[in-house]
């Protein structure tokens, strides 16, 4: 058989038989290394999270790291902040009380207890006693509604970062799904996504960001470039978020009133979230040797930020 160079009608027309087919198989063929619009595909790599099995840290200034296993229970460790272990209704936890004048406050009870009377040295002692306990290594079996009405109460109560509760409704705890409904352009190619998404579109109280993203960053704060990466099944393994420098003067002008090249400081760290063990995480086992809080600590816990 003789082999004949096709012309190009007959060129079009088989390659409108082939993409007829490949329509009536469920595909759609793509030229390799092409790219394709990255927002519904990184929408649909949350999907693993749903699940609620999975590992994560969430790296910048310090990492949070986290292990999710619904129905089960959720542990979240925290460099600022409680870390704190979920295990069916059962609340632990593990913090330091006055982390940073916690030595001072330990200095003040010696100084104070040779002066005080009967009545002030067993206060002193009860408060001594939940500080041994409060230390940032013992774990305690808590009343979380107790805790969140202490961080309700006082503004400096360092209840106010307790880590959120994943449930089935909201299995997602990253925070990887705020940056994913933040993004503002996307391009997909094979397991990459890169973009742009508008930190002020994050919610506060997430703390990935700055409170007020476009007070600290100006405009950019609404263009910060990202990359994400996805595993072989379509699911996020990683996102990275290129955090701009901070303006140098207050950006307390309107939009309008700050140009986009308005001088900043250098760059900070990057924020990362990694995801893995999608369906293989392990339940958090509970702590053999907590104790339970003393019900005066819910009270000192109202104010305990220095």
């Amino acid at each position: 058989m003789v082999l004949r160079k096709l012309t190009p009608t007959a060129a079009a027309a088989v390659t409108a038989a082939l993409a007829l087919a490949a329509c009536a198989n469920g595909t759609t063929p793509a030229p390799a290394g092409a790219t394709a619009d990255g927002k519904p595909v990184l929408q649909q790599s949350l999907q693993g999270l749903k699940g609620g099995n999975y590992t994560f840290t969430r790296s910048q200034e310090g990492t949070v790291s986290g292990s999710v296993h619904l129905p089960d229970g959720s542990l979240m460790e925290q460099p600022y902040g409680p870390t704190v272990l979920r295990s069916g209704k059962a609340f632990y936890m593990r913090y330091r009380i006055h982390a940073d004048g916690y030595e001072q406050y330990q200095k003040l009870f010696e100084k104070y207890k040779r002066k005080a009377t009967p009545a002030e040295a067993a206060e002193i002692a009860k408060a001594e006693k939940i500080m041994a306990i409060l230390d940032g290594k013992h774990w305690v079996r808590a009343d979380e509604k107790r805790l969140r009405a202490a961080a309700a109460e006082e503004d400096q109560s360092g209840m106010e970062s307790l880590p959120p509760v994943p449930t089935a409704a909201q299995p997602d705890v990253t925070g990887a799904g705020a940056l994913v409904g933040a993004v503002v352009r996307a391009e997909s190619t094979g397991t990459a996504v890169t973009g742009t998404l508008d930190g002020t579109k994050v919610d506060p109280e997430l703390n990935l960001f700055a409170n007020d993203p476009y007070y600290f960053y100006g405009p950019r704060a609404s263009a910060m470039p990202f990359e994400a990466t996805l595993d072989a099944q379509g699911r996020l393994t990683k996102i990275t978020v290129h955090v701009p420098g901070m303006l140098q003067a207050p950006a307390s002008a309107p939009p309008s009133a700050i140009p986009s090249d308005a001088p900043t400081e250098a760059p900070g760290a990057p924020l990362v979230i990694a995801i893995s063990g999608y369906g293989t995480t392990a339940a958090p086992t509970v702590p053999a040797n907590a104790t339970d809080l003393d019900p005066a600590a819910y009270e000192l816990l109202t104010n305990d930020v220095d």
